[in-house]
């Protein structure tokens, strides 16, 4: 399996340089939503004691127990939900949930998710700072809450 934890910190460091400068937004958002991918997909792993997609969980006495993980894609809301301890605590924050929504969709939500922003022009200084909100508060929270996973 991929090192995600590693891919999660390099991406992060991308993302935190690229929005030190001028006119590299959408970079910059874009990277940063793969950070937080490959920071869910590092703890879905872990949460389940897997070393490959497709094994079976190995936590006991979760809902999920003995049935095969698949790799959630760019889906970060699939992600959370295949982890269902970490799930139940982010329905209960709402803030989460809403910082999460702007990072799936950094320009709105009616416009492309944050893969799909690899084909958009730029963004706005506005979006870049509510982006990075969102961002500092998604990654924060899940560093708190990942002794839940363990």
């Amino acid at each position: 399996m991929e090192d995600f934890a590693g891919a999660c910190l390099a991406r992060k460091k991308d993302a935190e340089a690229l929005l030190k400068l001028q006119d590299h937004n959408i970079a910059a958002l874009h990277l940063g939503g793969i950070s937080i991918e490959c920071r869910l997909k590092s703890l879905l792993a872990d949460y389940h004691s897997i070393s490959e997609w497709d094994e079976k969980s190995r936590r006991k006495k979760d809902s999920m127990f003995n049935q095969q993980i698949h790799n959630p894609g760019h889906s970060l809301t699939t992600a959370l939900r295949h982890m269902p301890e970490l799930f139940k605590l982010a329905k209960s924050d709402q803030q989460l949930l809403k910082h999460l929504n702007c990072l799936i969709y950094p320009l709105g939500a009616t416009s492309v998710d944050y893969i799909g922003l690899r084909y958009v022009d730029q963004a706005s200084s506005i979006q870049r700072d509510e982006w990075k909100k969102s961002f500092d508060y998604v990654y924060g929270w899940l560093e708190k809450n990942e002794v839940r996973i363990g």
